[in-house]
């Protein structure tokens, strides 16, 4: 029997994965599931804000105008306090309020919408849920293909296992870009309709639009890791519920004993490296010591996980599973 055309059998092998991830009933159910749970967000979002009417805004800055007096009463008259050591007393009474401080949304008993605190929030919430989505269509994806044998068929119609896998890889990882991408462009639409119904008059600071793309880049980049990442360990394990398993293990076991016996190793945790890629300048670790000092205060050290360090972790990790997983599919006896 004549093999496909080499030079057809590329296109068509990814438009044919194409079509099988799309037509997996159960990559559709999560699909699904997803467009309704953002339908409920925006329910709730609308319920729970309310743009707050000039009356109400008086009354919340002149709130905030009488606390602001008392701070400042009350650090005035700590700095006069002649018990306190002169030389500690700018530590202990602290830095004057300023309203920048004092959000006037925490005076508002249902409060508006703001772009600058609650649309970065919410792109990191969508951002965290679309590479749980991503971990779970990246595993089915590929689990299925082992579980019902279609893998071993679809090599007698394309046999270069290498060109079949990374088909299968290029594939997988455009759906969590485009699941990813999707979801912070839903929430981006959702958040301006939120402001304009349900916000109150601000100003945002310099940079705030160049932050926010760049945190929805690094989220689509997330998106991709995750989905690479379940698709590598369902192909490496062959099976789609124990590659879920392994990732729920892991996340709920390993990661937890890691922070207890050894938290030295917490900028290497998958959690810790994708917050420290999502937030904006990266993450702080803090690492505490068994040890106090004379005062009884447990010694602490202070890690900073910066975005690109966080990254090339996830990447490094991807890479390593993805490379074990393929070399293993070339050599591995099928049957």
């Amino acid at each position: 029997m004549t093999g496909p055309r080499h030079g057809a059998a590329r296109g068509s092998l990814l438009r044919v994965e194409v079509a099988r991830l799309t037509a997996r009933r159960f990559i559709q159910i999560i699909a699904a599931l997803a467009a309704l749970g953002f339908v409920v967000l925006a329910v709730l979002s609308f319920i729970n804000y309310s743009k707050p009417t000039a009356e109400v805004l008086a009354e919340a800055e002149a709130r905030r105008d009488a606390d602001l007096v008392l701070f400042e009463q009350y650090r005035q008259d700590c700095l006069a306090d002649e018990t306190l050591p002169e030389e500690e007393r700018e530590f202990i009474c602290g830095e004057p309020q300023t309203v920048e401080n004092l959000p006037i949304e925490f005076y508002i008993d249902t409060p508006p919408f703001t772009l600058e605190n609650d649309l970065p929030a919410g792109g990191l919430a969508v951002a965290a849920a679309t590479a749980m989505i991503g971990f779970v269509i990246g595993a089915t994806y590929v689990g299925a293909e082992w579980s019902t044998r279609s893998m071993v068929a679809l090599l007698f119609w394309e046999p270069r296992r290498l060109t079949v896998i990374g088909v299968k890889t290029v594939v997988a990882a455009a759906a969590g870009a485009l699941l990813a991408l999707v979801g912070q462009l839903a929430w981006f639409g959702l958040a301006r309709v939120l402001a304009a119904a349900r916000g109150a008059p601000e100003e945002l600071p310099a940079g705030f639009w160049g932050d926010v793309v760049g945190q929805g880049g690094r989220s689509v980049l997330l998106g991709v890791v995750a989905t690479l990442l379940g698709f590598g360990l369902a192909n490496l394990i062959r099976n789609t519920g124990a590659a879920l398993g392994v990732g729920f293990a892991y996340f709920a076991v390993v990661e937890s004993a890691v922070r207890g016996f050894r938290p030295q190793l917490q900028p290497f945790l998958v959690t810790d490296s994708s917050a420290a890629l999502l937030l904006d300048g990266g993450l702080t670790v803090f690492i505490y010591e068994p040890t106090v000092d004379e005062s009884g205060i447990q010694e602490f050290t202070e890690l900073v996980v910066s975005n690109l360090r966080g990254g090339l972790t996830l990447a490094a990790y991807t890479v390593v599973l993805l490379a074990v997983g393929s070399w293993l599919f070339r050599r591995r006896d099928l049957h």
